[in-house]
């Protein structure tokens, strides 16, 4: 089975989240900010894609996913940010940062239920390959 960091502080975005990825199979872990998502991370080197949220107390989406990316042993990780509070011109720069996919709020669940089934498949594959 597959596991599925999430990274978000509103409760219902994670219960959310949470619901769509394990409809899809997954097993999921949830951290309620970037801080405890990173040491989750560390702790669990098995797991295989990060959904998380741009807005956060603490870290927030962008420090997170410079934090995964400057690990060696992350840095293929895929990552989904979510977010609300993001501008159309900013979404170019949280994918240089090392994004794989954005997803804006309010979620579109078959559009998350997509992208979640692409960065799954391609993990299989890179990890198989």
């Amino acid at each position: 089975m597959t596991s599925i960091l999430i990274i978000d502080d509103d409760p219902w975005i994670r219960s959310l989240l949470g619901h769509v990825c394990q409809k899809l199979g997954h097993a999921v872990i949830f951290a309620s900010d970037g801080d405890r998502g990173l040491s989750i991370l560390r702790d669990n080197p098995h797991v295989q894609l990060v959904i998380l949220d741009m807005q956060m107390p603490n870290l927030n989406g962008l420090q997170v996913t410079k934090a995964i990316r400057q690990d060696p042993s992350h840095d293929n990780l895929p990552i989904i940010m979510v977010s609300g509070f993001v501008q159309a011109h900013e979404v170019s720069d949280i994918l240089r940062a090392g994004v794989n996919r954005f997803v804006p709020k309010p979620i579109d669940n078959d559009q998350l239920r997509q992208y979640v089934a692409d960065m799954m498949e391609q993990a299989c594959a890179a990890k198989a390959g």
